[in-house]
């Protein structure tokens, strides 16, 4: 599949949709947590969670947000956009991070996931 084909086709749902995996059955399944990469040649690959490092990618975005001033609500909201919740966090970062200042913030100023 293309990715412009891929748009088209995600542009029919709700934007605040979230996505699971194909065997959803209402309840009980996880969200699609993926790593979109691209290689050299232009193609793009997405890989699901069991195929990339979570707490690696986790430290980038952290950094990221970090090094561009990010407001810390602007950056929680878009990491739970992109899937990272607290709850994952308790998963998959370092165990120092369970019940990080993400999951507090994220109360005390209404953010939900």
């Amino acid at each position: 599949m293309k990715v412009k084909e891929m748009i088209r086709q995600l542009e029919k749902f709700d934007p605040e949709a979230r996505v699971y995996t194909s065997s959803y059955m209402g309840k009980g399944v996880d969200e699609v947590l993926t790593c979109i990469a691209y290689v050299h040649n232009g193609d793009v690959i997405v890989q699901n969670e069991n195929e990339f490092d979570v707490a690696n990618e986790i430290q980038e975005m952290l950094e990221w947000y970090s090094e561009h001033n990010y407001d810390e609500a602007d950056a929680y909201r878009e990491m739970i956009d992109r899937g990272y919740t607290p709850d994952l966090l308790d998963i998959y970062y370092n165990p120092e991070f369970k019940n990080h200042t993400m999951r507090k913030f994220c109360r005390e100023h209404g953010i939900e996931w």
